[in-house]
Parts: C-alpha cells; sequence; structure tokens
C-alpha cells in the first residue's frame, strides 16, 4: 500500500523504524483508555511481526503531520459471510493528544473508506462506553451499534 497524503496528514503503512514510537504510543492507548487485559512490550512486538510477516490477516498504519508520527492504528482482516465480503475491523486507533481535535481520526476514517483498504466493503470498531467523545465521532462518520453484543472465550 502507497502512502496517502492530505493537506495536513500522512497514511502510510507502519515500519520497523516506527516500533519504538508506534510500541510507545500502544502503551499510551491502554494507560489512556485501559483495558481488562495487560498488553505487554512482547505482545506488541508479535503483533508488528505478525501483520508484517501475513499482511492478508491485517496491518498497522501510521499517522504523520510533517514528519512526526501523530498516532497509529491496528486493522485487521476478516471475511464476513453476513456481508458478503472484507470487513476491516479497527482493532485500534490512537492519536496523540496534541493532534486531537484537528480531523485526523476522520479524515483515517475516510481514507480507510475512499481507498476500500485491504478490498474492505466494511468498516467495524468498538469503542469503550466511557468514551464518549470517539463515540460520537465515530457516530458523526456513520458508524451504528450492532445489534449484537460482542463476546469473548479466552481459549
Amino acid at each position: 500500500m502507497a502512502d496517502h497524503s492530505t493537506h495536513k496528514f500522512n497514511f502510510r503503512p507502519f515500519s520497523q523504524a516506527d516500533a519504538n514510537i508506534v510500541e510507545g504510543l500502544i502503551q499510551q492507548l491502554y494507560v489512556d483508555d485501559p483495558s481488562n487485559k495487560e498488553v505487554t512490550p512482547q505482545q506488541i512486538q508479535r503483533t508488528f511481526v505478525e501483520l508484517q510477516n501475513h499482511p492478508d490477516k491485517g496491518l498497522v498504519m501510521v499517522f504523520e503531520h510533517e514528519q512526526t508520527i501523530a498516532g497509529y492504528a491496528i486493522l485487521i482482516n476478516f471475511w464476513s459471510n453476513e456481508y458478503g465480503g472484507n470487513i476491516l475491523y479497527i482493532d485500534e486507533l490512537f492519536v496523540k493528544k496534541e493532534f486531537r481535535g484537528q480531523g485526523l481520526g476522520t479524515e483515517f476514517i475516510r481514507f480507510l473508506a475512499a481507498q476500500k483498504v485491504n478490498d474492505a466493503i466494511a468498516l467495524q470498531l468498538e469503542v469503550t462506553p466511557n468514551n464518549a467523545k470517539a463515540r460520537k465521532l465515530y457516530e458523526s462518520l456513520g458508524f451504528v451499534v450492532h445489534k449484537n453484543a460482542r463476546m469473548t472465550l479466552e481459549i
């Protein structure tokens, strides 16, 4: 996938040179919006390696502003019988505080939809109940709450 630039931001695939910065952003995401799961540096590195070695599973994207990494997203592919095609699941999306409120998240979602990244026919994501600002953004972009609840069984 080629880089994509707008007037303000550049979206490009992650490279190994980004690893330390993006790992720090991932850790910050879990500080700002805690999960019930611990995410270790080893786990983050495994994700980088897995997606670089198996691009059919997804990719990590980096958001830049004037050569500075402003955020990232982890995107996961999965085929949906219900939708009849590839769903691009936005597993994580994080924008540094100093870049929030500048339209970066909106621009990125619109980029994914317009480019049909990884031949996606739909985008999906989840948002924590306490993150009202993010939910408002996603709803303004056309995301709707699915009628089914997400459930997980760890094995």
